[in-house]
């Protein structure tokens, strides 16, 4: 059965991640039309349209909507334009993919979750991190452990990054706040926040320090820090007996991402981006094919796809609460 789909937003990410996923979504499925794509800038949604292979581009993302007509919407817009247009898309029906986050406040996701579920519009939240083959490897990990009674005991997480000196930097930071989520399969319960400001970087650059508990009793570090000196994601996973290691992002020392887990000193699994089945480029190893797969598969089938926008909302009130620089939390 066709699906036929159209895309808002047309800049860096979608360009070097979502436009490659949808080449190889489309190679396995030729259901998959790529009908329309909208940017602000026709150069721009004309140059997305001939590299991935879309039949029409527009600047009017409702004139689009109104045109395409399509069973499926993807929106891969910045968090203050995603609110507005997604509540749209929502109410209209249409399944939508919305980039993270996909908005600034708590009310901004209830006002979300109140139009998709009003009409019954099936959708997913990209958090890409959700949908990385060595990420999922490892919650999968942590999940079989822990089904045989273990118990988890910690979780690190470590964001770095070189030079971005963004006033705001919870657009990105909120990776690693749902990733931990994800991987611990648990809400935040209690935590406290460190910020180690740098003024004579910018206003608002500072690194963030997350101590706490989460629901499950697993405790937490997770440093973020943007003017590191490499750029990297990493986790260490205590769990009686186990101990995971994960880099995500890749260093110059395993630039495809490791994973590895000892059980009392001796490593039971050691693999690589490489050894994932997904695929070795970086829109499949950082989870942009998988989650765009998922997506156009629960439309095809009518399913619901993982990663709604009730599991979105605790990463978005925690994005906020460093916005506002809160020293601690406590959630029921």
């Amino acid at each position: 059965m066709p699906l036929r789909i159209c895309v808002i937003g047309t800049g860096w990410v979608a360009e070097a991640m979502h436009g490659p996923a949808y080449l190889k979504c489309r190679e396995e499925n030729p259901d998959l039309i790529f009908t329309g794509c909208c940017s602000l800038e026709a150069d721009k949604a004309e140059a997305f349209r001939k590299n991935f292979g879309f039949q029409r581009m527009y600047t009017d993302w409702e004139e689009m909507l109104e045109k395409e007509k399509p069973d499926a919407c993807c929106l891969l817009t910045p968090p203050a334009q995603t609110t507005v247009m997604a509540k749209k898309i929502l109410s209209l029906g249409i399944p939508l993919l919305l980039e993270k986050p996909p908005g600034e406040t708590s009310e901004d996701i209830k006002h979300l979750i109140t139009a998709a579920e009003q009409n019954k519009t099936l959708h997913l939240v990209a958090f890409n991190r959700r949908y990385s083959p060595l990420i999922v490897k490892l919650h999968d990990v942590v999940a079989s452990l822990t089904s045989e009674k273990c118990t988890l005991q910690s979780i690190q997480y470590d964001m770095f990054r070189i030079g971005r000196t963004d006033p705001d930097f919870t657009i990105t930071a909120i990776h690693a706040i749902d990733t931990v989520r994800y991987i611990c399969d648990s809400d935040y319960k209690d935590i406290r926040f460190i910020y180690r400001p740098y003024p004579e970087l910018g206003d608002g650059v500072t690194d963030i320090h997350i101590q706490g508990v989460m629901k499950n009793g697993t405790v937490l570090t997770l440093n973020i820090c943007p003017v590191a000196g490499i750029t990297t994601e990493t986790a260490i996973v205590h769990i009686h007996d186990h101990t995971v290691y994960l880099d995500h992002i890749g260093t110059a020392l395993y630039p495809e991402g490791r994973l590895t887990h000892f059980h009392k000193g001796l490593p039971v699994l050691d693999i690589t981006g490489k050894d994932m089945p997904d695929g070795n480029e970086r829109f499949e190893r950082e989870g942009f094919y998988r989650e765009n797969k998922l997506f156009f598969e629960a439309v095809l089938s009518g399913s619901t796809p993982p990663g709604d926008l009730r599991s979105a909302l605790q990463s978005v009130e925690v994005a906020k609460m460093i916005r506002n620089r809160i020293k601690q939390a406590k959630f029921k």
